[in-house]
């Protein structure tokens, strides 16, 4: 069934996975559900080929991530240190491989699932086997309605996807990625704080990129689009205050936002539709980790934006830090 209208395809494709998904979660009480909000979101938004085999290289590499994190915290559960030594070499080698911008948004999840999965086992209050069965439930129920979706609402053929010269990933990219991926590892082993491990995803992602303007670029976009998407969650929970339980409102809710901002979406190009891709992605993980069929989660919501805001903030000193530095530093190479 193919729509004629440019976009209403793509919005529909778009809406109806994922809030079947996250429906889905609800529906099935997984312990962690917020994967089927995480997972359809990503496929929808940043993948290209919806066929098996396209589906199954955007999942797979996280599915192969969160077992070998899983791996190693059982077998080093006793020594934490040895567990973020190999974590680093796991950055550092996902880094040195991304010289590409789509192997660069390739390793976003593997890396952040490696972090969730090492964060919650040092935590050593789950089942991280449970975790992980949860982890593969969520992509099999996402790769199959993705792929009813799509049988529905099908794509529109187009030419052959962009191709990106390889950049040179040097000494200094591994350096920053490792050392601000892995001492925000630290701090997560550290300190009894697990509401702030989502707070990763802006840190892989800024941390990770080719250049300083880039790097305070994403910076202020995630800034946007993450706490924009907390506010978005906190409204969408106060419009089902007293009806979070009734699935058929809940969905219909749901439905609604995603839909809006998928539209916005579908109807934009370039940074603009990666910034509204990100804003829904920042607007229904908290929704669906949060909101539950008799609790609303508003304080948890508040305070997920609080630590991205703290967390983003860290980044944007470190980046003016650095850049003082190297001012000075061609300041006083032009006086000598």
């Amino acid at each position: 069934m193919l729509i004629k209208h440019p976009h209403t395809n793509e919005v529909l494709r778009v809406t109806l996975t994922i809030t079947l998904c996250m429906l889905a979660g609800k529906l099935l009480d997984l312990n962690s559900a917020v994967y089927l909000a995480l997972y359809p979101t990503i496929v929808m938004t940043k993948g290209k080929d919806f066929s098996w085999q396209g589906i199954f290289k955007i999942l797979f590499p996280t599915l192969l991530a969160a077992s070998c994190a899983l791996l190693i915290s059982q077998v080093f559960h006793e020594h934490p240190f040895v567990v973020w030594t190999i974590s680093l070499i796991f950055f550092d080698q996902m880094r040195r491989r991304a010289d590409t911008p789509i192997k660069l948004a390739g390793m976003l999840m593997p890396t952040f699932n490696w972090i969730l999965i090492v964060t919650f086992s040092q935590a050593g209050n789950r089942d991280m086997t449970l975790q992980v069965r949860e982890i593969l439930i969520s992509m099999v129920i996402t790769a199959v309605i993705a792929k009813i979706m799509v049988a529905i609402f099908p794509t529109k053929k187009g030419g052959k996807p962009p191709v990106f010269k390889p950049q040179t990933v040097t000494y200094q990219h591994r350096f920053v990625a490792t050392g601000l991926i892995g001492t925000g590892l630290a701090f997560l082993m550290i300190v009894d704080l697990l509401s702030a491990t989502f707070c990763m995803v802006p840190v892989i992602a800024a941390a990770t990129q080719f250049s300083r303007d880039k790097f305070r670029e994403i910076v202020g976009l995630r800034f946007i689009t993450q706490v924009g998407g907390c506010t978005l969650a906190v409204i969408f929970t106060l419009a089902m205050v007293g009806h979070q339980d009734t699935i058929s409102f809940y969905a219909l809710g749901l439905g609604s936002l995603v839909f809006v901002l998928a539209k916005w979406m579908a109807t934009s190009q370039g940074p603009s539709r990666d910034m509204h891709a990100d804003a829904l992605l920042g607007t229904v993980v908290p929704i669906q980790l949060y909101m539950g069929s008799t609790t609303f989660g508003l304080e948890n919501i508040y305070l997920r934006a609080w630590e991205l805001t703290i967390t983003l903030s860290i980044l944007f000193v470190l980046h003016q830090l650095t850049r003082s530095r190297d001012y000075y530093d061609k300041k006083n190479h032009r006086c000598t």
